[in-house]
């Protein structure tokens, strides 16, 4: 944490994996050609490349993060959220970031709910300042490992 009591990083997830990410664009691109072709209308097929493009901004573009004494503000391309601590109700995390929820137990509505937050080689200082901000609550973060397919599958 910064002498001012906040924390700030930023993630850019198609730099850690730019060959999925060339994928991604280069898929953009030939379905909002597909569209406009098939529709025959260059409209529909930008309308399409842009809402795909959309549907997938936070792993193309850098998003932002901080945690200061009011809450957790995240700021991507598109958008800006923000949770204040007083809402988390439950910490889980993962080898790749950790999930802020304002659920106190897991369900369906947890994809849509809450924050999660990339680890950016800062997992130690991420999980202290929600230690400080949370209390012994979501300190206790359930630790999850990461989900690998079964031996045998290709």
């Amino acid at each position: 944490m910064s002498g001012n009591g906040s924390l700030t990083w930023s993630v850019h997830l198609a730099r850690r994996r730019p060959r999925q990410a060339a994928a991604a664009v280069a898929l953009i691109f030939a379905a909002g050609a597909a569209a406009g072709y098939g529709f025959q209308s260059l409209l529909l097929g930008l309308l399409a490349a842009v809402l795909l493009t959309a549907s997938v901004a936070d792993y193309l573009f850098p998003v932002s993060y901080r945690l200061d004494e009011t809450g957790m503000h995240v700021r991507g391309l598109l958008h800006r959220r923000r949770m204040e601590w007083r809402q988390v109700r439950r910490a889980t995390k993962d080898e790749l970031g950790v999930k802020l929820s304002p659920l106190p137990h897991r369900s369906r509505l947890e994809a849509y709910r809450g924050i999660y937050l990339w680890f950016a080689g800062n997992e130690s200082e991420v999980m202290a300042a929600i230690a400080h901000h949370t209390g012994a609550e979501a300190a206790r973060a359930d630790v999850h490992p990461p989900v690998r397919p079964p031996a045998g599958t290709p």
